[in-house]
C-alpha cells in the first residue's frame, strides 16, 4: 500500500506545493525528540495497523501545501522508507516522516483525540504563526 495524497495524486514524501526535497534534516539538540508522539496516538494507530494485518505498514505525517491557512497536514499509512525520511518509532508504531515535512513539524505534539465533537489527530505546532479554525491547515 504505497501513500498517495488524495487531494493531489502525489506521493506523501514529496509534497505537492513544496519545493523539492535535497534540505538537509534539521538538527536537534542532544535528547530532544523531532516530534512527540503522544499515547494516545501509540494505541489509535495500533488498532489501525491491527486491522490492516500489514506489519510492514507504518504511519507517514506529512505537510502539503493548500489549505486556507497555506498548509496542510496529512496523515496516511505508508509501506516504504524514502531516503529523505525520518523514522520514529514510539512502542509498536512506527512513524515515517519526510525531510520537507519535518523543517515545518520540528518539534510538533502529535495527539490523537476522541470526545463528543468527533475523533481526530492533533499537531500542535510551534513552527506554525497561525492555524485555520479547524486546526488542519497552518502558515509559517
Amino acid at each position: 500500500m504505497a501513500c498517495q495524497s488524495p487531494s493531489h495524486g502525489s506521493s506523501c514524501s514529496t509534497p505537492a506545493g513544496l519545493p523539492p526535497s535535497g534540505m538537509p534534516l534539521p538538527t536537534l539538540a542532544e535528547g530532544a525528540s523531532a516530534l512527540n508522539i503522544s499515547d494516545a496516538v501509540v494505541a489509535k494507530v495500533g488498532d489501525m495497523l491491527a486491522e490492516e494485518n500489514d506489519p510492514n505498514l507504518r504511519l507517514r505525517i506529512f505537510v502539503t501545501g493548500g489549505g486556507c491557512s497555506g498548509f496542510q497536514y496529512g496523515f496516511a499509512f505508508d509501506d516504504a522508507v524514502k531516503d529523505d525520511d525520518l523514522e520514529i518509532t514510539q512502542g509498536a508504531v512506527r512513524v515515517l516522516v519526510d525531510a520537507m515535512s519535518l523543517q515545518y513539524l520540528m518539534g510538533a505534539d502529535i495527539d490523537y483525540e476522541d470526545s463528543l465533537e468527533g475523533s481526530r489527530f492533533v499537531i500542535r505546532n510551534p513552527n506554525a504563526s497561525s492555524t485555520c479554525g479547524c486546526g488542519s491547515s497552518f502558515s509559517v
